[in-house]
């Protein structure tokens, strides 16, 4: 699942109808980016929820963290955090087969999850010589899975 969020995030370019080009993406790194590196994407699970029915499978939701990050001089950087998580959220809804911002969208992994759901985004401001801004992107991924199965679905 992981793995197939990180594909649809490499999509993010401007080939693609993103307002930006995505230089690089990482999961769960913990050192800023370098201003090379920016455009850049941040994403991490933040928690599994888990409800059981009985005589049915699990419910889970994974949490879901997508931290976006970019420069900018000339424009106020809440209107680049917002193209961002434009580009974020607009992205993690695309295939890799069709991953332009006019294609139709895809809510369920290709068929793997029950969907996304879209908590809401955060602006982020860094200071100094090469000022940077971004979003922090709050989703849930929500799938089935056999009871104490812990290895289906979140292993990627």
């Amino acid at each position: 699942m992981l793995d197939e969020i990180e594909a649809r995030l490499g999509n993010i370019t401007q080939a693609n109808e993103y307002w930006y080009t995505i230089k690089k993406i990482v999961r769960s790194k913990l050192m800023p980016f370098e201003s090379y590196d920016l455009p850049a994407i941040n994403y991490w699970p933040t928690g599994l929820g888990n409800v059981s029915e009985a005589y049915q499978d699990d419910q889970r939701t994974l949490a879901l963290f997508v931290e976006m990050h970019t420069m900018t001089r000339d424009e106020p950087f809440t209107d680049v955090a917002e193209k961002l998580a434009t580009d974020g959220i607009t992205g993690l809804n695309r295939t890799t087969a069709a991953p332009k911002v006019s294609d139709a969208p895809n809510v369920d992994l290709n068929d793997t999850v029950e969907g996304f759901i879209y908590h809401g985004h955060d602006y982020i401001i860094g200071m100094g010589e090469d000022p940077w801004c971004g979003c922090l992107i709050r989703m849930s991924v929500v799938f089935h899975a056999a009871p104490f199965d812990m290895y289906l679905h979140t292993a990627s």
